[in-house]
Protein backbone atom coordinates (compact mmCIF):
# COMPACT_ATOMS: atom_id res chain seq x y z
CA UNK A 1 0.00 0.00 0.00
CA UNK A 2 1.34 3.65 -1.32
CA UNK A 3 1.05 5.90 1.67
CA UNK A 4 1.27 9.85 -0.04
CA UNK A 5 3.64 12.32 2.70
CA UNK A 6 1.77 14.37 4.51
CA UNK A 7 1.88 18.21 3.86
CA UNK A 8 2.69 20.43 6.41
CA UNK A 9 0.51 23.57 6.88
CA UNK A 10 1.15 26.67 8.96
CA UNK A 11 -1.51 29.74 9.12
CA UNK A 12 -0.93 33.23 9.44
CA UNK A 13 -4.08 34.70 11.55
CA UNK A 14 -5.97 34.36 14.49
CA UNK A 15 -8.89 35.53 13.07
CA UNK A 16 -10.61 34.01 9.85
CA UNK A 17 -7.16 31.85 9.83
CA UNK A 18 -7.62 30.36 12.85
CA UNK A 19 -11.69 29.93 12.68
CA UNK A 20 -11.95 28.83 9.14
CA UNK A 21 -8.19 27.96 7.80
CA UNK A 22 -7.33 25.88 10.42
CA UNK A 23 -10.19 23.24 10.65
CA UNK A 24 -10.45 23.89 7.23
CA UNK A 25 -7.11 22.17 6.56
CA UNK A 26 -7.87 19.74 9.27
CA UNK A 27 -10.41 18.39 7.47
CA UNK A 28 -8.13 17.73 4.23
CA UNK A 29 -6.99 13.58 4.32
CA UNK A 30 -3.22 13.69 4.38
CA UNK A 31 -2.57 17.67 5.75
CA UNK A 32 -1.62 18.93 8.81
CA UNK A 33 -1.45 22.55 10.32
CA UNK A 34 1.49 21.93 12.58
CA UNK A 35 2.15 26.13 12.99
CA UNK A 36 0.08 29.20 13.52
CA UNK A 37 1.63 32.84 13.48
CA UNK A 38 0.16 36.08 14.88
CA UNK A 39 0.60 39.75 16.30
CA UNK A 40 0.26 39.45 19.98
CA UNK A 41 2.33 36.32 21.14
CA UNK A 42 -0.03 35.54 24.03
CA UNK A 43 -2.92 35.46 22.40
CA UNK A 44 -1.08 32.74 19.49
CA UNK A 45 -0.11 30.56 22.51
CA UNK A 46 -3.22 30.49 24.03
CA UNK A 47 -5.14 29.63 20.82
CA UNK A 48 -2.09 27.07 19.79
CA UNK A 49 -2.37 25.14 23.10
CA UNK A 50 -5.93 24.00 22.10
CA UNK A 51 -5.04 22.62 18.48
CA UNK A 52 -2.67 19.54 19.46
CA UNK A 53 0.48 19.27 17.46
CA UNK A 54 0.69 22.93 16.34
CA UNK A 55 3.22 25.27 17.88
CA UNK A 56 2.41 28.63 18.06
CA UNK A 57 5.01 31.96 16.43
CA UNK A 58 4.24 35.87 17.75
CA UNK A 59 5.62 36.43 14.25
CA UNK A 60 5.21 35.40 10.46
CA UNK A 61 8.91 35.64 9.52
CA UNK A 62 9.75 33.43 12.77
CA UNK A 63 7.39 30.68 11.68
CA UNK A 64 9.18 30.81 7.86
CA UNK A 65 12.44 30.81 9.26
CA UNK A 66 11.35 27.70 11.99
CA UNK A 67 11.33 26.22 8.60
CA UNK A 68 9.11 22.13 8.50
CA UNK A 69 6.68 23.64 6.52
CA UNK A 70 5.21 22.68 2.79
CA UNK A 71 2.75 25.55 2.85
CA UNK A 72 1.77 28.35 4.41
CA UNK A 73 -2.09 29.69 4.57
CA UNK A 74 -2.72 33.34 4.72
CA UNK A 75 -5.31 34.99 6.49
CA UNK A 76 -4.51 38.79 7.24
CA UNK A 77 -5.73 42.38 5.49
CA UNK A 78 -5.22 41.94 1.98
CA UNK A 79 -2.77 45.14 1.79
CA UNK A 80 -0.40 42.66 4.19
CA UNK A 81 -0.71 39.30 2.49
CA UNK A 82 1.60 40.02 -0.78
CA UNK A 83 4.86 40.29 1.77
CA UNK A 84 3.91 37.13 3.33
CA UNK A 85 3.18 34.99 0.37
CA UNK A 86 6.69 36.71 -1.54
CA UNK A 87 8.31 35.35 1.42
CA UNK A 88 6.97 32.22 1.48
CA UNK A 89 7.48 31.80 -2.30
CA UNK A 90 11.06 32.47 -2.01
CA UNK A 91 11.63 29.38 0.94
CA UNK A 92 9.56 27.23 -1.48
CA UNK A 93 6.78 27.10 0.58
CA UNK A 94 3.16 27.04 -1.28
CA UNK A 95 0.99 29.95 -0.89
CA UNK A 96 -3.01 29.95 -0.06
CA UNK A 97 -4.50 33.01 0.38
CA UNK A 98 -7.53 34.96 1.14
CA UNK A 99 -9.38 37.10 -1.22
CA UNK A 100 -8.93 39.68 -2.66
CA UNK A 101 -5.21 38.27 -2.56
CA UNK A 102 -3.38 42.15 -2.15
CA UNK A 103 -4.29 45.40 -1.90
CA UNK A 104 -3.79 46.49 -5.48
CA UNK A 105 -2.99 45.60 -9.06
CA UNK A 106 0.61 45.68 -8.24
CA UNK A 107 1.22 43.78 -5.42
CA UNK A 108 -0.83 41.10 -6.74
CA UNK A 109 1.68 41.35 -9.81
CA UNK A 110 4.03 40.47 -7.21
CA UNK A 111 2.75 37.76 -5.74
CA UNK A 112 2.11 36.18 -9.17
CA UNK A 113 5.43 36.75 -10.10
CA UNK A 114 7.18 34.96 -6.70
CA UNK A 115 5.19 32.21 -7.31
CA UNK A 116 6.08 31.47 -10.35
CA UNK A 117 9.60 32.20 -10.02
CA UNK A 118 9.71 29.61 -7.50
CA UNK A 119 7.45 27.48 -9.08
CA UNK A 120 5.60 26.40 -6.32
CA UNK A 121 1.63 25.89 -5.93
CA UNK A 122 -0.89 28.69 -5.32
CA UNK A 123 -4.93 29.05 -4.66
CA UNK A 124 -6.94 32.38 -3.28
CA UNK A 125 -10.18 31.33 -1.37
CA UNK A 126 -13.09 32.18 -3.46
CA UNK A 127 -15.89 30.36 -1.77
CA UNK A 128 -19.05 30.79 -3.80
CA UNK A 129 -18.05 28.53 -7.12
CA UNK A 130 -17.85 25.38 -4.49
CA UNK A 131 -21.25 25.88 -3.78
CA UNK A 132 -23.66 22.98 -4.88
CA UNK A 133 -26.78 25.47 -5.79
CA UNK A 134 -24.13 27.91 -7.47
CA UNK A 135 -22.85 24.60 -9.67
CA UNK A 136 -26.47 23.72 -11.01
CA UNK A 137 -27.15 27.54 -11.50
CA UNK A 138 -23.97 27.83 -14.05
CA UNK A 139 -25.59 24.90 -15.46
CA UNK A 140 -29.11 26.40 -15.84
CA UNK A 141 -27.60 29.74 -17.30
CA UNK A 142 -25.52 27.97 -19.89
CA UNK A 143 -28.42 25.86 -20.91
CA UNK A 144 -30.57 29.07 -21.62
CA UNK A 145 -27.96 30.84 -23.46
CA UNK A 146 -27.97 28.01 -25.67
CA UNK A 147 -31.22 28.89 -26.76
CA UNK A 148 -30.61 32.24 -27.24
CA UNK A 149 -28.38 35.33 -25.61
CA UNK A 150 -28.76 36.18 -22.44
CA UNK A 151 -30.85 39.48 -21.58
CA UNK A 152 -30.13 40.80 -17.94
CA UNK A 153 -28.31 40.01 -15.05
CA UNK A 154 -29.20 41.81 -11.82
CA UNK A 155 -26.85 41.51 -8.48
CA UNK A 156 -27.54 42.45 -5.06
CA UNK A 157 -25.83 41.72 -1.85
CA UNK A 158 -27.21 43.77 1.22
CA UNK A 159 -26.00 42.88 4.92
CA UNK A 160 -24.69 45.10 7.84
CA UNK A 161 -20.91 44.02 8.82
CA UNK A 162 -20.06 43.87 12.23
CA UNK A 163 -18.13 47.13 11.69
CA UNK A 164 -20.98 48.91 10.48
CA UNK A 165 -23.14 47.49 13.10
CA UNK A 166 -21.24 48.74 15.49
CA UNK A 167 -19.60 51.71 14.23
CA UNK A 168 -16.15 50.65 14.25
CA UNK A 169 -13.92 52.56 12.29
CA UNK A 170 -10.26 51.46 14.00
CA UNK A 171 -10.09 48.26 12.05
CA UNK A 172 -8.90 47.49 8.65
CA UNK A 173 -12.17 46.00 7.39
CA UNK A 174 -13.59 49.41 6.59
CA UNK A 175 -10.25 51.09 5.36
CA UNK A 176 -9.76 50.35 1.54
CA UNK A 177 -6.14 51.47 2.10
CA UNK A 178 -5.63 48.23 3.96
CA UNK A 179 -7.65 46.06 1.35
CA UNK A 180 -11.14 46.72 3.69
CA UNK A 181 -14.73 47.80 1.93
CA UNK A 182 -17.18 46.47 0.00
CA UNK A 183 -15.19 46.96 -2.46
CA UNK A 184 -12.35 45.04 -1.40
CA UNK A 185 -13.88 42.41 0.87
CA UNK A 186 -17.45 41.52 -1.01
CA UNK A 187 -17.28 42.92 -5.09
CA UNK A 188 -13.68 40.81 -4.72
CA UNK A 189 -15.99 37.75 -4.33
CA UNK A 190 -18.34 39.05 -6.85
CA UNK A 191 -15.81 40.03 -9.83
CA UNK A 192 -14.48 35.87 -9.27
CA UNK A 193 -18.01 34.40 -9.42
CA UNK A 194 -19.61 36.69 -12.11
CA UNK A 195 -16.70 36.07 -14.41
CA UNK A 196 -16.79 32.12 -13.83
CA UNK A 197 -20.73 32.29 -14.00
CA UNK A 198 -20.76 34.38 -17.40
CA UNK A 199 -17.31 34.90 -18.72
CA UNK A 200 -14.97 38.18 -18.70
CA UNK A 201 -15.99 41.94 -17.81
CA UNK A 202 -15.56 44.03 -20.77
CA UNK A 203 -16.49 47.29 -19.02
CA UNK A 204 -17.78 49.00 -15.78
CA UNK A 205 -19.41 52.04 -14.78
CA UNK A 206 -19.62 52.11 -10.58
CA UNK A 207 -20.12 54.40 -8.25
CA UNK A 208 -18.48 53.97 -4.31
CA UNK A 209 -20.66 55.53 -1.70
CA UNK A 210 -20.33 57.79 0.14
CA UNK A 211 -16.75 57.86 -0.61
CA UNK A 212 -13.99 56.26 -2.28
CA UNK A 213 -12.19 56.27 1.30
CA UNK A 214 -15.30 54.58 2.72
CA UNK A 215 -17.02 52.32 0.35
CA UNK A 216 -19.79 51.05 2.47
CA UNK A 217 -21.56 50.30 -0.68
CA UNK A 218 -21.02 50.08 -4.63
CA UNK A 219 -23.14 49.91 -6.83
CA UNK A 220 -22.29 49.54 -10.93
CA UNK A 221 -23.09 48.47 -14.45
CA UNK A 222 -21.13 45.88 -15.99
CA UNK A 223 -20.74 45.01 -19.90
CA UNK A 224 -19.12 41.35 -20.18
CA UNK A 225 -17.09 39.99 -23.48
CA UNK A 226 -20.16 37.69 -24.34
CA UNK A 227 -22.56 41.03 -24.89
CA UNK A 228 -24.14 39.93 -21.14
CA UNK A 229 -25.11 43.54 -19.49
CA UNK A 230 -25.38 43.29 -15.58
CA UNK A 231 -26.56 45.44 -13.08
CA UNK A 232 -24.63 44.95 -9.50
CA UNK A 233 -25.41 46.48 -5.93
CA UNK A 234 -23.97 46.02 -3.08
CA UNK A 235 -23.66 47.42 0.48
CA UNK A 236 -22.64 46.62 4.01
CA UNK A 237 -24.22 48.80 5.83
CA UNK A 238 -28.10 48.13 5.83
CA UNK A 239 -29.18 46.83 8.59
CA UNK A 240 -31.67 44.21 8.20
CA UNK A 241 -30.40 43.76 4.90
CA UNK A 242 -32.05 41.56 2.24
CA UNK A 243 -28.79 39.26 1.92
CA UNK A 244 -27.19 37.78 -1.14
CA UNK A 245 -29.58 37.34 -4.75
CA UNK A 246 -28.50 36.98 -8.05
CA UNK A 247 -31.07 37.00 -11.37
CA UNK A 248 -29.93 36.27 -14.79
CA UNK A 249 -32.90 36.31 -17.27
CA UNK A 250 -32.94 34.85 -20.77
CA UNK A 251 -35.61 34.69 -23.60
CA UNK A 252 -38.25 32.40 -22.44
CA UNK A 253 -36.99 32.04 -18.27
CA UNK A 254 -35.28 32.76 -14.86
CA UNK A 255 -32.92 31.29 -12.95
CA UNK A 256 -32.76 32.80 -9.68
CA UNK A 257 -29.85 32.15 -6.27
CA UNK A 258 -30.92 34.14 -3.27
CA UNK A 259 -29.37 33.30 0.24
CA UNK A 260 -30.99 35.66 3.43
CA UNK A 261 -29.18 33.18 6.07
CA UNK A 262 -26.86 35.11 8.00
CA UNK A 263 -24.10 32.22 7.15
CA UNK A 264 -22.74 33.33 3.63
CA UNK A 265 -22.41 30.09 2.17
CA UNK A 266 -25.30 27.85 3.75
CA UNK A 267 -29.04 28.56 3.14
CA UNK A 268 -29.06 29.77 -0.59
CA UNK A 269 -32.30 28.64 -2.70
CA UNK A 270 -31.92 27.79 -6.69
CA UNK A 271 -35.06 28.38 -8.79
CA UNK A 272 -35.16 27.65 -12.47
CA UNK A 273 -37.95 29.06 -14.39
CA UNK A 274 -39.29 29.10 -17.73
CA UNK A 275 -41.99 30.48 -19.54
CA UNK A 276 -44.92 27.81 -20.16
CA UNK A 277 -42.67 25.12 -18.26
CA UNK A 278 -42.31 23.81 -15.02
CA UNK A 279 -40.04 25.45 -12.30
CA UNK A 280 -37.52 23.66 -10.43
CA UNK A 281 -35.31 24.30 -7.28
CA UNK A 282 -32.96 23.44 -5.36
CA UNK A 283 -32.30 24.23 -1.49
CA UNK A 284 -29.45 24.28 -0.74
CA UNK A 285 -27.95 21.71 2.37
CA UNK A 286 -24.23 21.89 3.29
CA UNK A 287 -22.63 18.78 4.92
CA UNK A 288 -21.94 19.76 8.95
CA UNK A 289 -22.88 22.07 11.41
CA UNK A 290 -20.14 24.51 11.73
CA UNK A 291 -19.69 28.02 9.52
CA UNK A 292 -20.16 27.11 6.13
CA UNK A 293 -17.17 28.83 4.98
CA UNK A 294 -15.38 26.10 6.88
CA UNK A 295 -16.59 23.77 4.14
CA UNK A 296 -16.15 25.67 1.21
CA UNK A 297 -12.70 27.00 2.20
CA UNK A 298 -12.14 22.74 2.53
CA UNK A 299 -13.05 21.69 -0.93
CA UNK A 300 -10.46 24.77 -2.52
CA UNK A 301 -7.80 23.16 0.49
CA UNK A 302 -7.98 19.85 -0.78
CA UNK A 303 -7.30 21.08 -4.42
CA UNK A 304 -4.22 23.23 -3.38
CA UNK A 305 -2.57 20.03 -1.19
CA UNK A 306 -3.10 17.79 -4.26
CA UNK A 307 -1.19 20.24 -6.22
CA UNK A 308 1.39 20.58 -3.33
CA UNK A 309 1.86 17.01 -3.80
CA UNK A 310 1.16 16.24 -6.90
CA UNK A 311 1.96 19.16 -8.80
CA UNK A 312 -0.10 20.44 -11.86
CA UNK A 313 -2.85 23.93 -11.98
CA UNK A 314 -6.24 24.52 -11.61
CA UNK A 315 -7.86 27.18 -9.59
CA UNK A 316 -8.70 29.59 -8.02
CA UNK A 317 -5.40 30.55 -8.32
CA UNK A 318 -3.10 33.83 -7.81
CA UNK A 319 -3.69 34.56 -11.65
CA UNK A 320 -7.40 34.41 -10.53
CA UNK A 321 -6.56 36.99 -7.67
CA UNK A 322 -4.79 39.28 -10.09
CA UNK A 323 -7.56 39.19 -13.03
CA UNK A 324 -10.09 40.18 -9.70
CA UNK A 325 -7.77 43.07 -9.15
CA UNK A 326 -7.76 44.63 -12.89
CA UNK A 327 -11.58 44.52 -12.31
CA UNK A 328 -11.53 46.05 -8.76
CA UNK A 329 -8.85 48.74 -10.25
CA UNK A 330 -11.23 49.40 -13.12
CA UNK A 331 -14.25 50.45 -10.49
CA UNK A 332 -11.96 52.71 -8.86
CA UNK A 333 -10.93 54.46 -11.80
CA UNK A 334 -14.82 54.53 -13.08
CA UNK A 335 -15.83 56.19 -10.07
CA UNK A 336 -13.17 58.17 -10.08
CA UNK A 337 -13.92 59.83 -13.49
CA UNK A 338 -17.51 59.17 -13.63
CA UNK A 339 -17.16 56.96 -16.80
CA UNK A 340 -17.14 53.76 -18.29
CA UNK A 341 -13.59 51.95 -18.46
CA UNK A 342 -12.61 48.69 -20.02
CA UNK A 343 -10.96 45.82 -18.02
CA UNK A 344 -7.69 44.68 -19.35
CA UNK A 345 -8.27 40.93 -20.82
CA UNK A 346 -4.60 39.33 -19.15
CA UNK A 347 -4.68 37.57 -15.49
CA UNK A 348 -0.99 37.18 -15.77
Amino acid sequence: MTHEREIRVGVVGLGFGRTVHVPAFGMVPGCSVVALAGRKAAAVEAAAATLPGVRGYGSWRDMLDAGGLDAVSIAVPPAAQPEIAIAAAERGMAVFCEKPAAGDVAQATAMLAAVRRSGVAHAVNFLFPEIPAWHEARRAVVDMATRQPLRQAALTWRVETYAHRHGLHDGWKRSPADGGGALSTFVSHSAYYLEWMFGPVRAVLARLLPSPGDDARVTAWLEFASGLHGTLDVATDCPCGSGHRLEVYGHDGAVVLANSAADYVRGFDLRIESRGGPTSGLNETIPGAEDGRIWATSRIAARFVDRVRNGGGGGPDLGDGLRVQHVLAAFRESDRTGGWVEVPRDRG
